[in-house]
């Protein structure tokens, strides 16, 4: 009986302990796609915000807006996957993402609109394109490879607007009037 209890008290301790994974126990490309996604996702959000007080295009701040609400519900996805995976995410931007929002923000008018379609809408969204793919292709992990699976459906979405976003603001550079110079 005592062997029995002891035995039974060590699988439930193990089953225990195999449950409960570690950021150590992720591989490297699992860990990158955490850190890079949850970038990607603050940077959408951050930008998003910015765009959708100074954006002149109603376009840009409608699509700006729908990033945001989109960003907001797959940020809190990820940092609940995060947690997990004991792995901590990046809780603020840093780097070349902290330098792009702070370039945005400094553009004003059209140029802003035109910025944020190029750099934001496409080109970001490409790159979290990619991300995801990969990790619903590669990741070792299969919460983190459902996860990205489940999300890329809503980034080309995006992807595809975006795309459309930036026609729209280069028709709307074409048919603005020209300044007269002096």
């Amino acid at each position: 009986m005592f062997k029995m209890k002891t035995t039974l008290i060590g699988l439930a301790v193990a089953m225990a302990m195999g449950a409960s994974a570690s950021a150590a126990d992720l591989s490297r490309g699992d860990q990158k796609f955490l850190k890079n996604a949850a970038e990607i996702g603050m940077l959408q959000v951050e930008a998003g915000k910015v765009a959708a007080q100074k954006a002149q295009h109603a376009d840009v701040k409608a699509f700006a807006e729908m990033m945001v609400a989109d960003h907001t519900k797959v940020n809190a996805e990820l940092k609940t996957l995060s947690s997990n995976k004991n792995f901590t995410q990046p809780t603020a931007l840093e780097g070349g993402k902290k330098r792009d929002l702070d370039g945005l923000n400094k553009r004003t008018g059209h140029d802003f609109d035109e910025e944020y379609a190029d750099e934001i809408a496409v080109d970001l969204t490409d790159d979290a394109v990619d991300l995801y793919e990969d990790a619903a292709e590669d990741a070792k992990d299969a919460d983190i490879k459902a996860f990205a699976a489940k999300t890329l459906p809503t980034l080309k979405a995006q992807l595809e607007k975006g795309k459309a976003l930036e026609k729209a603001v280069d028709d709307a550079k074409e048919k603005r009037p020209a300044t007269a110079k002096p």
